[in-house]
């Protein structure tokens, strides 16, 4: 199952908020850090090295948490993925704010886990984001990711279908979903939400990627093909289109 990291939006005026409790700060200097905590953020998506010396000045000036946060945005856009993990972790022990926002830094750090392949603990931190806030979906998706590549589908359909009763029809949740019903080999189950998927996303290239292995699966073989065919058609240089051109090699030799 694929996994993606993904900064999250929407912080700035907790973060802000955050600083002049903490700091009695005036409403000029409270825009000024919401200003300056927005251009970090920003930069981490176009020089996150950059960011990263930025946020660390800033702290060491007396940003806080705030500049923390960028920091460790920036070293997820960098790719330091267990440092950025731990330190979400810390913050969200450390911020003051409720349940719900610090929820969503462990989210974030969850999402890190998983890019360090560090899946137990990517459950362990989901498990804690979602006991303080059971409504967080993202969590719910993110703790399917990690069970599903260890090779827990059933316990990774239990959280997809959470977050498919808040979400109907979500195409990407449908395609994990189905490939989840593939691995424990019901079939009829996994044709019908990769369907739906598709129905709803035409060129979704993992959807049909996968509903090629479950025709396969079943025996037919035309339906099967003709999925990865158009994989290779919509993006002929990705993943997906290389395992594409593999697998109707494979059924075109006979090979399983």
């Amino acid at each position: 199952m694929r996994s993606f990291v993904q900064v999250p939006i929407g912080l700035t005026i907790a973060f802000c908020m955050a600083i002049a409790q903490m700091s009695g700060a005036k409403a000029e200097t409270i825009a000024e850090a919401q200003q300056h905590y927005h251009g970090c953020m920003a930069l981490t998506e176009t020089n996150p090295e950059a960011a990263f010396d930025d946020a660390t000045t800033w702290e060491g000036l007396g940003g806080g948490h705030p500049a923390r946060h960028c920091a460790l945005a920036a070293l997820i856009a960098i790719g330091h993925m267990d440092e950025a993990a731990q330190g979400l972790e810390k913050l969200a022990d450390e911020v003051s704010a409720d349940a719900v926002f610090k929820s969503k830094l462990l989210l974030q750090s969850a999402r890190a886990w998983i890019a360090a392949n560090k899946l137990e603990r990517a459950t362990a931190t989901a498990d804690y984001a979602l006991k303080l806030n059971p409504e967080l979906m993202g969590a719910h998706f993110t703790r399917a990711q990690a069970m599903g590549i260890q090779g827990a589908y059933a316990e990774a359909i239990i959280d997809l279908t959470a977050v498919l009763r808040a979400y109907p029809g979500h195409p990407e949740v449908l395609v994990m979903r189905g490939s989840a019903y593939r691995f424990l080999d019901k079939l009829d189950l996994a044709l019908m939400d990769l369907d739906r998927a598709l129905d709803i996303q035409p060129t979704n290239v993992e959807g049909l990627l996968e509903r090629g292995n479950v025709y396969r699966l079943m025996g037919r073989k035309n339906p099967a093909r003709n999925n990865w065919l158009k994989v290779i058609e919509l993006e002929p240089d990705s993943d997906a289109a290389r395992v594409a051109r593999v697998n109707i090699h494979n059924l075109n030799s006979g090979v399983n």
